[in-house]
């Protein structure tokens, strides 16, 4: 402890205005103050700074200080740059991918825009294609049926336009079937009623001259046409010829709308009667017996500007 004792001497002097600079400089008994300061400062100094422990001079160590720094601040510097290019870098290739996203859905959107617009234009076309298909097939349908009533027209010696047509203010309408003939699907028949009555040999020779034959019936909706259209007269032996038939075994006669089962095979003639029943409305007949008869034809197609009423 004693070497952290200071000691000073303090001399009190006169002012003396008379008194030179040069004297206060010279005079010799101005006592000066020996202070104990440098060792405390040292001791001080040693315990503060690691460079006394490792026995260096505070010039050493300073100069190790300064070196330290000098050494280790370019590559803060350096690694600052770095991380400053670094970043730039990466801001200017987010910035590229930004740009080239933006591109790529502009004209992705584009792309999308002409397919939808290509896509309802080839919609269009498919719906045009489809309605001249359809177009097209009525008009090959229209053509073979007016082919094929040109055809049954050309083989008739004795049809008469009249028979179908007539002129009226709307002009010329055309129907299906003759006058005093009927319609059923696709199909004309002729029920006649009046005398003189014929053979059915007479009466498919009458249906010949207009085009026709003794109608063939083979399904049950045209069987009950045909009952609907057929009347009792006369006794209950009566009805109208149907046919052609050409027996030739028993297993033909149990095919249709017979009354009562037959199994004589010399008789080829059918009559069909009028029954209540109309799947069992069919009997047999001597072929040489006088009858009414059903004469069936195709019925004709027109074309639409003639084909104005039914």
């Amino acid at each position: 402890m004693e070497d952290e004792v200071c000691y000073s001497t303090v001399i009190f002097k006169s002012s003396d205005n008379d008194k030179t600079k040069a004297e206060l400089q010279s005079d010799d008994s101005v006592p000066y103050a020996e202070v104990k300061i440098q060792e405390i400062q040292s001791k001080s100094s040693a315990q503060q700074l690691p460079g006394k422990e490792s026995g260096l001079p505070p010039q050493d160590q300073q100069s190790e200080e300064k070196e330290v720094t000098t050494s280790t601040s370019p590559s803060y510097r350096r690694a600052t740059v770095c991380l400053g290019v670094l970043c730039i870098l990466l801001i200017s290739a987010l910035t590229a991918v930004s740009i080239l996203n933006y591109n790529h859905m502009t004209d992705s959107k584009k792309i999308l825009t002409l397919y939808t617009e290509e896509r309802t234009d080839n919609q269009q076309l498919l719906t045009h294609k489809e309605l001249l298909e359809r177009e097209i097939k009525g008009f090959t349908t229209q053509n073979e049926e007016l082919n094929s009533n040109l055809n049954f027209i050309l083989k008739q010696k004795n049809l008469s336009i009249e028979d179908y047509c007539q002129s009226t203010e709307n002009g010329v309408q055309c129907k299906p079937c003759p006058k005093i003939w009927i319609q059923n699907g696709s199909s004309c028949y002729y029920f006649h009623v009046e005398h003189p009555w014929k053979t059915w040999g007479e009466s498919e020779e009458s249906c010949k001259t207009s085009g026709a034959h003794l109608a063939i019936i083979d399904r049950v909706e045209e069987q009950e046409f045909v009952n609907q259209h057929v009347e009792f007269y006369f006794d209950v032996y009566h009805g109208y010829w149907i046919g052609p038939w050409n027996w030739t075994s028993a297993a033909e006669l149990r095919e249709g709308f017979w009354i009562e089962t037959h199994t004589d095979t010399t008789v080829h003639c059918v009559l069909s009667m009028r029954s209540n029943i109309s799947d069992k409305s069919w009997k047999v007949a001597g072929c040489s017996m006088m009858n009414r008869w059903i004469c069936k034809m195709t019925s004709l197609t027109w074309p639409q500007f003639l084909n104005i009423s039914t």
